[in-house]
């Protein structure tokens, strides 16, 4: 997710607000803090103009990993 905010060059709180979370939990899940539900991930993609087909096959490894 980091990556693809880097790339899109929006402000961060800008995307946010698209996606319908605060900064802070923005910052959670750019961390890794926390994984982002399938929805948000695929708002997130759209807002900053990528396809979420990637970011949701590695939050379904990342899924795979915690629950193994």
């Amino acid at each position: 997710m980091e990556r693809v905010l880097r790339l899109a060059r929006m402000p961060q709180d800008e995307v946010a607000a698209s996606v319908g979370v605060s900064s802070h939990d923005l910052d959670r899940y750019l961390a890794g803090a926390e994984l982002p539900s399938r929805p948000l991930l695929e708002r997130f993609a759209r807002a900053c103009g990528a396809d979420p087909t990637i970011l949701l096959m590695v939050r379904e490894d990342q899924q795979r990993r915690t629950h193994a």
